[in-house]
């Protein structure tokens, strides 16, 4: 029992990477959990992984870039009600990084204006950080 309790509370970190004031956003593929929502870059931190260096991997294996620098903007806490489980949301923004951005997992990904974030289906977990972008409780650009 004590095992399936840890799986519920998950770490996840999610990058926001902007540049021009435009922020990249990814849609999930259709045969996924969350089929075809959208979210940012980033996902789940493995056991005795730090946050940043989940991130970076993340962001590695999604985009084919490696990012420099990211900052730490905010986290908060999000249940998934139909799905019983917890996760901790990591966000951090990032403005620098090398290579050149290739989709390797999702359905699609689009640059986007800030102020377009609320018109893209996105995940229930990202909701909170895209209400703080629009209100510019958080500068990210």
């Amino acid at each position: 029992l004590k095992k399936n309790m840890e799986n519920k509370n998950l770490l996840v970190v999610g990058g926001l990477i902007v540049k021009k004031n435009k922020i990249l956003i990814c849609q999930r593929s259709s045969d996924n959990d969350h089929p075809l929502k959208w979210e940012f870059p980033g996902g789940k931190v493995k056991t005795r992984e730090e946050p940043l260096q989940a991130l970076k991997r993340e962001i590695n294996e999604e985009l084919k870039i490696t990012i420099k620098h990211p900052i730490y903007l905010c986290d908060y806490m999000f249940e998934y009600q139909d799905l019983n489980k917890k996760v901790k949301l990591l966000f951090y923004l990032i403005n620098e990084y090398s290579g050149e951005i290739s989709n390797i997992v999702h359905n699609q990904l689009k640059w986007i204006e800030i102020k377009q974030l609320s018109d893209y289906d996105f995940l229930e977990g990202d909701h909170e950080i895209i209400q703080k972008i629009l209100k510019n409780d958080l500068k990210i650009n």
